[in-house]
């Protein structure tokens, strides 16, 4: 084997700080970057779900062919998407959270950024939570059209 050499913390260009510190750091670096990889994927995935989900839910209650059938359907498809659109908003606040303490991390120990802002920041989360939204109140326009006039969509 051949020997090894430890060089300290300074040597290497990271602050100087205990191993136990800089070990536990790394410990929570590595713990914080999954758990923001597991939120981004929530994050992406919620909007899908919603509208797959929504899009069964009405094509279940087409194949009943009744008309309060329908409208039910469409008010519940309205309430999972609201609901959606509230989990979303709280997956992104999790994931802000979890990539700040990233970014805090990193300053302290002196690494490179993982990853760099692509984009204004924000707007893709805003644009699928906006989604969420106006599915919901789209939802929610059709089931009072179709309550008042069920020949009106057919």
């Amino acid at each position: 084997m051949e020997p090894t050499t430890t060089t300290s913390a300074t040597e290497q260009g990271l602050p100087a700080c205990s191993l136990e510190r800089r070990d536990a750091l790394l410990a929570q670096y590595r713990r914080c970057c999954d758990d923001w990889r597991h939120h981004d994927a929530i994050i992406w995935e919620m909007p899908l779900g919603t509208v797959t989900a929504n899009a069964l839910i009405v094509w279940a209650a087409f194949t009943g062919d009744h008309v309060w059938l329908l409208v039910l359907a469409w008010v519940a498809s309205a309430a999972v998407a609201v609901i959606m659109a509230l989990g979303l908003k709280k997956q992104i606040g999790y994931a802000r959270q979890v990539q700040a303490r990233i970014r805090e991390i990193e300053a302290e120990l002196g690494l490179s950024p993982v990853t760099r802002q692509v984009g204004r920041p924000g707007m893709i989360s805003s644009l699928m939570t906006w989604m969420l939204r106006l599915l919901a109140v789209g939802d929610l326009l059709l089931a009072v059209l179709f309550a008042v006039d069920p020949h009106a969509l057919i």
